[in-house]
């Protein structure tokens, strides 16, 4: 049970309306949606019973909404009497994160983050991902946003979502005009990929020894605006997620084509060092990470407005 539960579950009450209530906490109704079928499921009671107009809370709502209240009151009282509140909440944080998460994530987090605890000073790091395993493991980076497959025993991590990977070549390459991309015929190309330190291409190590196959890494470049400068040049082939290479400058010749037989899936974590202590405003951007990933309203913001390249998505 946690107190972001029972405030959906609190306003989704008075508001007699899943979606005020979503409208009233700024989140898309399937999020707050989950968040009350979690908590549901953690009191083993139905809270809510739909109606014409909305929803109206069931005999155990009831009994519950007075004790949820009660809760969320307390956790205010507790945050203000030990200095915690947003507006005093001050310290250092150094956050990390891959550059082809950071593209779209970073400037409206950062954003998001300076305005609600415009007193804590804050550290960027966007580099490799082993880069970012390293810095948590010695305590130079707080918190960090890893590649599941590059996490190690070392670090503790917390689930965020999946990214399909896409071929990403230039539109005049042979296969710019397909629908999809087999993983066989992926792994012939001259692809353009970072090192073995990097997430991703342990990612495509890893699919490729699953299937029998062997990657062809023409180029190792451990810079995303190289990469995809070089296969804007038509030297190469690289895999990214579609909406990465939606935000970048300048692909506009570029085209992303879905991979099959396997899809390609990577899942990104929140990691800390494990046994360290999330200080609070580590602990505060941690769930504004998770917010930003779990809620969809969020993906046009963290997407950017910028000229979009040619994404297929099929």
């Amino acid at each position: 049970m946690e107190l972001k539960q029972l405030r959906c579950f609190v306003q989704a009450a008075e508001q007699g309306s899943l979606l005020r209530a979503a409208e009233q906490l700024n989140l898309s109704q399937p999020t707050l949606s989950r968040q009350i079928q979690a908590l549901e499921q953690a009191l083993n009671a139905r809270l809510f019973q739909r109606t014409g107009r909305g929803v109206a809370l069931t005999e155990a709502g009831r009994r519950a909404l007075g004790h949820a209240k009660a809760v969320l009151e307390n956790a205010s009282r507790l945050r203000q009497e030990t200095g915690q509140h947003k507006n005093t909440l001050g310290g250092r944080l150094s956050f990390g994160l891959p550059p082809s998460v950071g593209v779209r994530l970073t400037a409206p987090l950062v954003e998001r983050f300076r305005a609600l605890y415009p007193n804590v000073s804050l550290r960027l790091v966007e580099d490799l991902s082993g880069t970012i395993q390293e810095g948590l493991l010695n305590d130079t980076i707080d918190l960090g946003i890893l590649y599941e497959v590059a996490a190690v025993s070392g670090v503790q991590t917390c689930f965020l979502g999946t990214e399909d990977l896409h071929l990403v070549c230039d539109q005049e390459h042979a296969l710019a005009s397909r629908d999809s991309v087999r993983f066989d015929e992926v792994v012939e190309l001259p692809l353009i990929l970072p090192g073995l330190r990097h997430g991703l291409r342990a990612l495509v190590q890893q699919y490729a020894f699953r299937e029998g196959l062997t990657v062809r890494t023409d180029l190792e470049v451990d810079s995303l605006r190289v990469q995809v400068d070089l296969v804007r040049r038509g030297l190469g082939v690289t895999l990214l997620p579609g909406v990465t290479l939606s935000v970048l400058c300048n692909v506009e010749c570029l085209v992303a084509i879905p991979v099959v037989q396997p899809s390609l899936q990577r899942s990104c974590v929140l990691a800390w060092r494990r046994g360290r202590v999330l200080t609070p405003a580590a602990d505060a951007m941690a769930q504004l990470i998770q917010a930003a990933f779990n809620d969809n309203s969020q993906d046009a913001a963290l997407s950017g407005s910028g000229d979009l390249a040619v994404i297929r998505s099929k």
